[in-house]
């Protein structure tokens, strides 16, 4: 049996044995987060388990067709200690579910992490059952959801396969990222099967936007700016923009797409100051720059190819330090 076979297993039996869940996943959660958390909770309620979907941050407005997404609380519930199983989706790391992870973990019985980013996860650290499967190589976290589901034998409905479908979508880019494999096909098969609609679901994605989302990128794609003969590429949103706009920091989760789409461009980098001091960076590669290793020497982390940190500070600074540590990775091939 294949290591992640038997984890998966294992989460499986964890999960068919505990009658109460805590769902959680990471702080400004994306289409897998999302789509991974409604998930759950769809097949949860099909099994009759009582069940909470709970992010720090709110759903990304592009985000709110999804059958159920009126279910996800801001809030942890008040629940006795020890009376629930944690499951953590789309991070390892208890500290990206955002200030109540470290509560919600000290108050579970039990835990369970699904996950496709780079990482040990925590079970280690605690002494309680917890199972951590972690596949690097599984295109979203919600792939691992499915697969749980299909080793539990728990029926996936219209919803949940809704669901799944959409956090595969926006998380492969629109199956264009190098996480696409022949199994994401098959998997993208067996969800059109269980009622997802493909059509339905690109649309809502990736032609439903806000006008002040389509001002913001406007205002953003005046400051792109390029590095290293072409191959950095950096775009810079500020408060002052998000203001003018009325816009929101969740309405630019795809915009660092267009600075990777520039043909000399191997990283593009983001720099959100949605608040002051506050400054988020999305990072993107195309080939051979590990960006989750860029992102780790400031505190992030996440994929060879897409990862992000958080940080006070400014973002002008952030920049300047952000072009000389992607430069040694970019070595003589931007000079």
């Amino acid at each position: 049996m294949k290591r992640n076979e038997s984890r998966i297993k294992e989460a499986a039996d964890l999960l068919s044995s505990r009658q109460r869940f805590l769902v959680t996943a990471h702080e400004r959660p994306d289409g897998d987060a999302v789509g991974s958390i409604l998930a759950m909770g769809h097949t949860l309620k099909g099994q009759r388990k009582d069940y909470v979907l709970y992010t720090q941050d709110e759903v990304p407005a592009s985000l709110a067709f999804l059958p159920g997404v009126s279910d996800i609380v801001h809030e942890l519930p008040d629940w006795e200690p020890g009376s629930f199983c944690l499951l953590v989706l789309d991070c390892n790391e208890i500290e990206r579910v955002g200030k109540e992870g470290e509560r919600a973990l000290s108050m579970c019985e039990s835990a369970v992490i699904l996950d496709h980013h780079l990482g040990q996860g925590f079970c280690d650290s605690v002494s309680f059952p917890c199972v951590s499967v972690i596949d690097t190589q599984a295109c979203a976290t919600a792939s691992l959801c499915f697969e749980l589901f299909r080793d539990l034998g728990w029926p996936v409905t219209k919803e949940a396969a809704t669901c799944i479908y959409t956090a595969v979508l926006t998380d492969t880019g629109g199956f264009r990222y190098s996480n696409t494999s022949v199994r994401t096909f098959e998997l993208a098969r067996e969800l059109v099967l269980a009622g997802a609609d493909p059509y339905d679901i690109a649309l809502k994605c990736f032609e439903s936007r806000p006008l002040s989302k389509l001002k913001l990128l406007g205002l953003a794609l005046e400051t792109l700016e390029v590095y290293y003969n072409g191959l950095l590429s950096i775009m810079i949103i500020t408060p002052e923009m998000f203001e003018l706009c009325g816009a929101r920091e969740a309405e630019t989760d795809d915009f660092v797409s267009y600075a990777r789409s520039l043909d000399t461009v191997e990283v593009a980098a983001l720099i959100k100051e949605a608040k002051p001091g506050v400054v988020s960076v999305s990072l993107r590669s195309k080939r051979f720059v590990n960006v989750a290793e860029v992102a780790g020497k400031f505190g992030g982390g996440g994929h060879f190819n897409a990862a992000g940190f958080r940080l006070t500070g400014n973002p002008n600074d952030v920049r300047d330090e952000l072009i000389k540590v992607i430069g040694t990775y970019l070595g003589g091939k931007g000079s």
